[in-house]
């Protein structure tokens, strides 16, 4: 439990830097980073770090891609649909431009229920990345969102990090990614 003890409290002291809100959004990026074993936990912790950012002063909007592949499955209709389940490299292939746009969607539509005021000093907590793996990247999908996405998008990172790299679930090839990382490592005082 300590690692998540940890996670939050370096969330406690990253928010109450702030940001600005006039860089571009791969600027606005937060890498919240943990094993992927304390997913469960973590799940049953996002209050500490809701309350954490509204006490920065700060508004706080959780994105949960949860059931995201298939919500995006059933807007196909019945025929489509058993066309792309039928075959791995089909699913893989609609999954590559298609999922991926409609995440970005997703995500645009939910951050616009913030109101435009509010919008650029808001944490956009993005959870349930673990639904998307062995569909599509999560760097991909980060990529799609416009540079018009406000606030900071908080990615809630189940994997590990090294440097600028990032290993999704500790399994996918790592990338780079201009993020500000947030760990479980205990932080001196």
């Amino acid at each position: 439990m300590a690692r998540l003890d940890n996670l939050i409290a370096n969330f406690k002291r990253h928010v109450a830097i702030g940001h600005r809100a006039d860089l571009p959004l791969k600027q606005r990026i937060w890498f919240l980073v943990y094993p992927p074993e304390e997913e469960r936990r973590l799940q049953y912790r996002l209050d500490e770090f809701k309350i954490a950012t509204e006490e920065a002063g700060y508004g706080w909007k959780q994105i949960n891609l949860a059931g995201c592949y298939s919500n995006w499955i059933d807007t196909f209709d019945d025929d489509e649909k058993a066309m792309i389940l039928v075959d791995q490299d089909v699913v893989e292939t609609y999954a590559q431009k298609g999922f991926r746009r409609y995440l970005a969607q997703q995500m645009t539509e939910q951050a616009k229920d913030v109101p435009a005021e509010r919008a650029s000093r808001t944490v956009f907590a993005l959870t349930g990345l673990m639904d998307l793996y062995d569909f599509i990247d999560v760097s991909s999908v980060i990529d799609t969102l416009g540079k018009e996405f406000p606030g900071v998008l908080a990615v809630f990172f189940p994997g590990e990090r090294e440097n600028t790299s990032y290993r999704f679930l500790n399994a996918r090839t790592a990338w780079d990614y201009l993020a500000v990382p947030i760990t479980c490592e205990a932080l001196q005082p």
